[in-house]
């Protein structure tokens, strides 16, 4: 027995229309743009982060607030890189220096209104 993939994922891009090829193109447009913008975000937490730990004055009171900033930027970016099909986020994290915490904590910042 054969299993054969679904055809709509051997659609030929000749048979799509213009108009669906364009706002295709302006959704990958989009996606890498968001993506862009909340990479810029994260490395500026993990940059506020740096500086909290290194003071000499810092406690982990001064610390906590940069730490949820940090890890609420890598959740955001971890999404957005999925929704772009980029799945490998070791060696993304590796590269942008992401503190084993800050990967460990990852996720939405609930106590932002408190």
């Amino acid at each position: 027995m054969s299993v054969r993939p679904p055809q709509i994922l051997h659609k030929p891009k000749d048979d799509e229309d213009p108009l669906s090829q364009a706002l295709q193109n302006e959704i990958l447009n989009e996606k890498a743009a968001t993506l862009f913008r909340l990479q810029k975000r994260l490395e500026t937490a993990l940059r506020k982060l740096d500086a909290a730990r290194v003071d000499a004055e810092s406690t982990d009171e001064t610390i906590s607030p940069h730490l949820a900033e940090a890890c609420e930027a890598l959740w955001y970016v971890s999404i957005q890189r999925e929704m772009c099909g980029l799945r490998n986020s070791r060696a993304y994290y590796d590269e942008l220096c992401v503190p084993p915490d800050v990967r460990l904590h990852m996720g939405p910042n609930i106590r932002k209104g408190s």
